[in-house]
């Protein structure tokens, strides 16, 4: 890996050129595209923090062959070139695939990226990974570090990362934006406990590891972003094996329902004691903890009604 005082001069102000565009960027907080369109950064690009997670790894991590599913408004493909020029790459140019550069987002992060003096270092395709992605596994392509902010739904950052699966080399490292979602940390549950992935690092810009609805309270923090690296040799797996990677995710479902429970219990006791708002707080907490649990949501309801309707409508003599 290259140190500052050993880049030569032309990737210094290369990656010194980058730099000030992704600050330019956050200073300014919008993106400007060829065709006038102007349009707010958030929440489709990377946070600071997370920028500098992503550069900051690729910096120490000093791959040869780079690949991103996702370009958004181009600052994470910004703050990944500068990571591999400051660690004396990049050897190749930096694939990224995004099919909605110029449909959905009018050439803003391409118009970035040329701004930045940094065209020549990447390769761009207008098209989804689920279709680029099997080409490249088909020309036997091989990529030490591939970051992915596509598809957040399941479906789509789990067909994702099994294609990023097969093209990295291994020891190489994949990172996942959004990994807070479950959609996303399921997928990469999957890769831990199937594929053997460790993981590497995370981040989070939260300052309380409290915040955030995506987070189940009685579990460690999910990282927003995170990085799992590939083992060097495939585990062996018949064609019949499978390790539910679902097991320590369903403890925590588990655990917001008895929240629930006991919320939707302190509301009945409310409600039977005539403290209708007291009632009305705790069956909009247990909601919360468990949506599913419709029976909460009458309970809720009742809350709004005269008494005498509210035992008419439930064939109860009493308010629980």
């Amino acid at each position: 890996m290259a140190d500052a005082a050993s880049l030569s001069l032309p990737a210094q102000d290369a990656a010194a050129r980058i730099r000030a565009e992704i600050d330019r960027l956050y200073r300014e907080g919008v993106v400007h595209c060829d065709d006038g369109f102007v349009k707010s950064l958030y929440p489709t690009s990377l946070t600071p923090g997370r920028g500098r997670f992503l550069g900051e790894l690729a910096r120490q991590l000093a791959p040869r062959a780079t690949l991103e599913v996702g370009m958004g408004w181009g600052l994470s493909t910004l703050h990944l070139l500068e990571g591999l020029l400051r660690a004396g790459g990049p050897h190749q140019p930096h694939i990224v695939m995004d099919p909605f550069q110029h449909t959905m987002l009018h050439g803003g992060a391409l118009r970035a990226i040329r701004e930045a003096g940094a065209a020549n270092l990447i390769e761009f395709h207008e098209v989804p990974s689920e279709i680029h992605m099997p080409k490249l596994v088909e020309q036997g392509r091989k990529f030490d570090f591939i970051f992915i902010d596509g598809d957040h739904r399941f479906d789509g950052a789990f067909v994702d990362l099994v294609f990023a699966h097969k093209l990295l080399t291994p020891g190489g490292v994949v990172v996942m934006d959004d990994t807070e979602y479950d959609s996303v940390f399921l997928a990469c549950r999957f890769a831990e406990t199937n594929w053997n992935y460790s993981y590497v690092a995370g981040h989070s810009d939260r300052a309380s590891a409290d915040a955030g609805r995506h987070r189940y309270r009685n579990a460690r923090p999910r990282p927003q972003i995170a990085a799992w690296r590939k083992p060097m040799a495939d585990p062996e797996r018949s064609q019949h094996h499978f390790n539910s990677f679902v097991d320590d995710f369903s403890p925590y479902i588990r655990a917001n329902r008895m929240r629930s429970s006991r919320l939707a219990h302190a509301g009945l006791v409310a409600l039977r004691a005539g403290d209708r708002e007291a009632a009305r707080r705790s069956f909009r907490a247990a909601l919360r903890e468990d949506p599913a649990r419709v029976k909460n949501l009458f309970r809720y309801l009742r809350t709004y009604l005269p008494p005498g309707m509210a035992r008419l409508l439930t064939g109860r003599s009493k308010h629980g």
